[in-house]
């Protein structure tokens, strides 16, 4: 990997690490507050702009993350903003991105320390 793919790739993986982090904040707050809707949304679109943005090298290395899947729903989020369902963001906040945050954090040790 090149040394500046590997900066941009390491700099869109602490953002994604960091916006988790906000997510979890978010989880802690009523779900029927309409600035925590809007909040949760927009970490996903935060997301899913720094998944597009991590090298398609990085991503072949770890077909677990629905890396495509976490674009997608940043584009509905961002173009199809009437067809987002809070619930179902509530939802995977909840269920999907505790596993997004262990695998990122592995993949930030792989590239900061390869063996």
């Amino acid at each position: 990997m090149k040394i500046e793919q590997k900066f941009r790739d390491l700099s869109s993986l602490q953002d994604i690490l960091s916006t988790i982090e906000m997510i979890e904040v978010i989880l802690q707050s009523a779900p029927e507050n309409l600035v925590t809707q809007k909040a949760l949304e927009r970490c996903f679109e935060i997301l899913g702009e720094a998944c597009r943005r991590i090298s398609e090298e990085t991503k072949n290395q770890y077909p677990e993350i629905p890396w495509a899947n976490i674009i997608a729903l940043r584009n509905v989020i961002s173009h199809e903003y009437d067809k987002v369902d809070i619930e179902t963001l509530w939802d995977i906040a909840e269920h999907k991105i505790p596993a997004l945050k262990d695998w990122i954090i592995g993949i930030v040790h792989a590239i900061e320390k390869p063996e």
